[in-house]
C-alpha cells in the first residue's frame, strides 16, 4: 500500500488535519507506518478519492517521489495542481520546491498570485513580484523576461 504524508494529504484534499484524523479514528482512512522523514502517513488511494483529482501511474510516482522531498517532482505536482484548478494543493507543493530554490517553482508562485486565483489567499501583488525576483536571480529565463518587462514599466 502506498502512502502520503498527513501534510501532503491535507494540501491534497483541502481538509483539515483534525478532521482526517478523525476519519482515522472511525476506520474510514488507512494509516501507514511513520515515513523516513518520521511523519505520520495515510493510504494514498484513500486520498486521492478525497482529493477528486484524476491522476494516472505517472503522476502518483511522481507526488510520491514530491512527498519524499523531490524538489522536481515537488514543482511538476504543484504546475500538475495548478493547471487542474486545485490551487490550494498547487501553492503547497511549489511553496516545498521554492523552500529548496526551485527556479520554475518561484515563477509558478509568481504567476499564481498575480493572478489571485481562487485558493491563493488574495491576489498578491507584491508575492509575485518576490518570487518573480528570486526566480529571476535564479537564471530563470521567463522570469527575467518578466523582470524586464515589470521593470521597463515603471520608466
Amino acid at each position: 500500500m502506498h502512502t502520503i504524508s498527513l501534510d501532503a494529504s491535507v494540501a491534497m484534499t483541502g481538509i483539515s488535519r483534525s478532521t482526517l484524523w478523525r476519519r482515522v479514528t472511525d476506520g474510514s482512512i488507512a494509516t501507514g507506518e511513520k515515513d523516513a522523514r518520521g511523519r505520520a502517513t495515510l493510504a494514498l488511494t484513500e486520498v486521492l478519492a478525497l482529493a477528486q483529482l484524476a491522476l494516472g501511474d505517472a503522476d502518483v510516482a511522481t507526488l510520491l517521489r514530491a512527498d519524499a522531498g523531490e524538489a522536481d517532482a515537488q514543482a511538476d505536482v504543484g504546475a500538475l495542481c495548478q493547471v487542474a484548478g486545485a490551487y490550494r494543493a498547487a501553492l503547497y507543493w511549489l511553496g516545498e520546491a521554492a523552500a529548496q530554490n526551485h527556479a520554475d517553482a518561484m515563477q509558478w508562485l509568481a504567476t499564481a498570485y498575480a493572478a489571485g486565483a481562487d485558493g491563493t489567499p488574495a491576489k498578491d501583488e507584491n508575492l509575485a513580484v518576490m518570487w518573480l525576483a528570486r526566480a529571476a536571480a535564479l537564471g530563470h529565463a521567463i522570469a527575467r523576461e518578466q523582470m524586464q518587462q515589470l521593470l521597463a514599466q515603471r520608466r
